[in-house]
């Protein structure tokens, strides 16, 4: 009996898939510390205790607006 062997070789030019590859991780990578330095800044913004839940109804005309905005400039 023969033995058979098959060799194969194959090239390939991964540098640009590579350069990519790599482009595409550091660019993940700036947005995972701009989304945690956004989530310890909403953090600060979204403690509980800090703000109150109202639900008020409030009908101002316009005079009423024009005079608030009168008194406030006043002050």
């Amino acid at each position: 009996m023969t033995k058979s062997k098959l060799t194969i070789k194959v090239a390939a030019d991964t540098k640009e898939a590579l350069e990519g590859i790599k482009e595409v991780t550091e660019a993940a990578n700036e947005c995972v510390e701009a989304l945690e330095k956004l989530e310890k800044v909403m953090g600060k913004f979204n403690k509980k205790g800090d703000s109150i839940e109202c639900k008020a109804l409030l009908t101002l005309d316009s005079r009423a607006i024009a005079e608030a905005i009168y008194n406030f400039n006043e002050i």
